[in-house]
């Protein structure tokens, strides 16, 4: 009895290490910068009918912007405004990089795919969240205004 324990211990044990090693090493080899900056502009040559030099040019654009915000990221680590300044910049450079690469229509396209990734990322974020949509901090929070003797604890 004493070693049938044992070794479904180790068993167990292995199993785990095993599941764990190959849960770590999933998705690990698309997570360069290179591989991100093909990987959209691929979904973006198939969204917005794109020429191959369009989706090379985006891809390049990709990569410097994916190598900027990583940078950003590094030496303002402790600079929220900065960042967010930092950001601010490298997105018009992105934008008025992809404003001369893609066609007058092609980036109307583009500026709606964006809208409508930008409107479920945070629809995603809010259920998430909980939340039901943004909170305007100019607007009372009717939970902050709660005593002890409301909440009936």
């Amino acid at each position: 009895m004493k070693k049938h324990i044992i070794f479904s211990a180790a068993v167990f044990a292995f199993s785990l290490a095993a599941f764990s090693l190959h849960a770590q090493g999933r998705g690990q080899e698309n997570n360069t910068p290179e591989s991100k900056a093909h990987k959209v502009a691929a979904q973006l040559q198939t969204k917005l009918s794109l020429t191959d030099t369009q989706k090379d040019k985006i891809s390049d654009l990709n990569l410097t912007t994916i190598k900027d915000t990583r940078a950003l990221k590094v030496a303002k680590r402790n600079d929220i405004s900065g960042v967010r300044e930092g950001y601010s910049e490298i997105h018009k450079q992105y934008d008025q990089g992809m404003k001369g690469i893609l066609s007058a229509d092609q980036y109307s396209n583009w500026k709606k795919i964006q809208s409508e990734t930008r409107a479920r990322k945070q629809k995603e974020i809010a259920e998430q969240t909980g939340k039901k949509g943004k909170f305007n901090a100019d607007e009372e929070d009717p939970e902050e205004e709660m005593t002890w003797e409301e909440s009936g604890d």
